[in-house]
């Protein structure tokens, strides 16, 4: 009879984990065939804005004709913002509230608003990324689906999860990058079944992304030869260079959002002031214009000295930073990696030519570190987009050092900041205590839960242990069930016990 049992279980987590893989590839096919729009749309405004900066130099008049188109496109951004505020910013700290049940947006309106606000945003030049975006774009086909489908509420976290694995897939090329940063970033919780649906889905938007732009890497790099182990330390000293100048970015981001709080500007006319510093810039400094793609191999390429990259970092983050500031649909992922980009140069500049492509990299990868705070994300996402693979060792020493200077200085990390100015801003706290969310937990080898049935433990009240998850299978809890070491629980409770559930089964 037990045999029997064991099979059935069995059987049950076959079955959920097959759909669950079947889900992820409908999700990945979604949001792969709308990220691929979306990018192929960011793309195509980025032509008009580089011919634009050129055309605009033939005479005054054409000035006067950007100028005006500038205003009217800032206008209709701050229309969109005002008709769906969970389409603004990268989108990425509204997919993490959703996860939590903190939000409950509407998925085809916030597809439809995300859309039209990135193109409008990136064809005002405004240097801003496709990823965040991308993310939500993901995430929200993920809703759809899952409303399509008649999912439950657990399951519907599930597939928003993969769509945003799908999103950053489809953005940058990157699969594996798309997978740990939805988990690392998104929901946090690592499970067989979350990986499953995850991969599915960031695979079939990959494969969606090649049929479309190619196979070719996201950005060209030349070869670089294996690293001696005596550049070591100075790609030690560049993560802590990369640690400060993130935590300068982060302090900013904060500095601007005051700045444009205490303007008390209506949401309409808050964008202006991002489009007016374009209209400068398409005038006298057209090179940070965009998301700037183009400009990694453009300091592969060229030589530039000291200053020209001082100044050109500094104009290129503080624009990046008034246009995401202003609330306009747009991410920040790839200026962070621009910027770093334009730091590794910089520190190139002190050292062989042979080296210049491995510090822009490294670079890269160490400035993202610093500020989103998700090194593995960061190291393999690098790997995937530039398809260079021999040096793991120096980005990896270069993001943990960049990791530990930017938590020696204290700025919490960026998506973590954007998510409670979110909440604050719709003052949503309230209604966290009515939403419903799922833990997952593993009980460690030091616990004091283990060989206890679960029938003899106090837990918090209004919680639901619904599955144990125990060598790969699956085991249907009952007050008889005893707790091992290793054993990971999947806990159903409101927000409102979610702190006190955690100190109990800390404790």
């Amino acid at each position: 009879m037990k045999i029997n049992k064991i099979n059935y279980i069995d059987n049950k987590n076959f079955k959920t984990e097959s759909s669950l893989l079947l889900d992820g590839i409908i999700v990945g096919l979604v949001a792969g065939v709308i990220g691929a729009s979306y990018r192929l749309l960011i793309g195509w405004s980025e032509k008009i804005v580089h011919f634009t900066a050129e055309f605009i130099k033939t005479g005054f008049v054409f000035k006067l004709l950007l100028l005006s188109t500038l205003i009217l496109l800032a206008l209709f951004s701050g229309f969109l913002l005002k008709r769906e505020p969970m389409a603004s910013g990268s989108g990425i700290p509204q997919v993490s509230a959703e996860i939590t049940g903190r939000l409950n947006s509407n998925p085809l309106k916030v597809l439809i608003y995300k859309i039209t606000g990135g193109f409008v945003a990136s064809l005002g030049g405004l240097s801003l990324g496709r990823e965040g975006p991308s993310i939500q774009l993901g995430a929200m086909s993920g809703k759809l689906v899952s409303r399509f489908l008649k999912k439950n509420n657990i399951k519907e976290k599930y597939l928003i999860t993969c769509g945003a694995s799908a999103g950053l897939s489809i953005a940058f090329g990157a699969p594996l990058a798309g997978v740990l940063f939805s988990i690392e970033e998104v929901h946090k919780h690592i499970t067989k079944k979350i990986i499953i649906c995850c991969f599915s889905a960031a695979v079939v938007a990959n494969i969606v992304g090649q049929y479309i732009f190619g196979l070719t890497a996201i950005f060209k790099f030349p070869d670089i030869s294996y690293v001696e182990v005596s550049i070591y330390p100075w790609v030690a000293l560049l993560g802590i260079l990369l640690g400060i100048f993130g935590t300068f970015y982060n302090t900013v981001i904060k500095i601007l959002f005051k700045l444009y709080e205490r303007l008390n500007l209506s949401i309409i006319f808050r964008p202006q002031i991002a489009f007016l510093v374009s209209f400068m810039l398409f005038i006298f400094y057209p090179i940070v214009l965009g998301s700037g793609h183009s400009l990694v191999e453009f300091l592969i390429e060229n030589k530039f000295s000291i200053m020209f990259l001082l100044i050109l970092y500094f104009i290129k983050t503080l624009f990046s930073l008034i246009s995401f500031t202003s609330g306009v649909a747009g991410g920040i992922f790839l200026p962070i990696l621009i910027q770093g980009a334009i730091l590794g140069t910089l520190f190139g500049n002190f050292f062989d030519e042979k080296y210049a492509a491995l510090f822009i990299i490294l670079s890269m990868s160490g400035y993202l570190t610093a500020i989103v705070r998700s090194p593995i994300t960061s190291i393999i996402l690098l790997f995937e987009m530039t398809q260079k693979l021999n040096y793991f060792l120096p980005i990896a020493l270069c993001c943990l050092f960049a990791y530990f200077t930017a938590n020696i200085l204290g700025t919490k990390p960026i998506y973590e900041y954007l998510l409670d100015r979110i909440l604050t801003t719709n003052d949503i706290k309230d209604i966290e205590k009515e939403m419903e969310v799922e833990i997952i937990t593993t009980i460690t080898s030091d616990s004091n839960l283990i060989n206890k049935k679960i029938s003899e433990i106090p837990w918090t009240k209004n919680i639901l242990i619904s599955n144990i998850e125990r060598n790969g299978k699956e085991i249907i809890p009952k007050g008889d069930t005893i707790l091992l070491s290793g054993d990971k629980l999947s806990v159903l409770m409101s927000k409102d016990v979610v702190n006190n559930f955690i100190k109990k089964f800390d404790n």
